[in-house]
């Protein structure tokens, strides 16, 4: 399925808009994979993605990805519906790879698209894994203007050295970081200290997966710079998100 996915359109990609605090609007996005095959129907990213990674396809994927959302910002012009720039996700795999900033800027010229437009992201596991050929890519990518979010942060080793080593713009605090602040006044502190420290590395903070009104008071309170998450916004299709845009 996933060899025929491409040439078959299966893939599509969708985007998840988020909610900025500072300006009231939606002025970000994810872009995420999914894939529906006419056999068995919608399969889950979760269960895709890591066979993606084992086989190789993830780096034929990835590409695809990228494509598509350099495309549809370029095309759409979506900046001036007020998105600044889109997340879009980098696998271990094309984070190992020494020229990956070769590959994406050619991509992005090829569409000529603004750099400032495109936001990647990596998980801390993702930036262990590829250490020196990430902070590499980084550095010739953000010369550029790219930015570069950490995603899922509190998950794993939540390594305060990542946030040190790696010129992150963004960190994304992982949804069950704030569901435990919720449940429990320690993990709300600790949520809270984290927020500070980010802040005071000069680096913005977005809350993943908020789904009900306690975890929105509570990333309001603790002063998170974006909101990401079912309550504000389920992913939609590209032309449903133009159509969410021009509300």
């Amino acid at each position: 399925i996933l060899e025929h996915a491409i040439d078959s359109n299966d893939f599509e990609v969708v985007y998840q808009p988020i909610y900025s605090v500072n300006t009231g609007k939606y002025s970000t996005a994810e872009a995420l994979i999914r894939l529906k095959n006419s056999e068995i129907g919608y399969i889950s990213p979760e269960e895709f993605i890591p066979l993606a990674e084992k086989n190789g396809m993830i780096l034929k994927i990835g590409n695809f990805v990228f494509k598509e959302v350099c495309s549809y910002i370029s095309e759409n012009r979506i900046w001036e519906k007020g998105i600044e720039f889109i997340h879009v996700n980098l696998s271990v795999v094309q984070c190992m790879q020494e020229r990956l900033y070769e590959q994406l800027l050619e991509i992005m010229d090829f569409y000529k698209l603004d750099y400032q437009y495109i936001n990647l992201e990596v998980t801390e596991t993702t930036a262990i894994a590829s250490s020196d050929i990430l902070l590499k890519n980084m550095n010739i990518l953000m010369e550029k203007n790219v930015k570069f979010s950490l995603d899922d942060y509190g998950t794993g080793f939540s390594n305060t050295s990542t946030l040190i080593k790696y010129p992150f713009n963004i960190i994304k605090l992982d949804k069950t970081m704030i569901n435990g602040a919720v449940k429990d006044q320690k993990a709300q502190i600790v949520l809270q200290k984290t927020v500070n420290m980010v802040k005071d590395l000069n680096m913005q903070v977005v809350a993943e997966g908020i789904e009900n009104a306690g975890e929105q008071e509570l990333v309001l309170e603790i002063g998170c710079d974006y909101i990401q998450g079912h309550l504000y916004s389920y992913p939609l299709s590209a032309n449903d998100f133009l159509a969410f845009l021009e509300r």
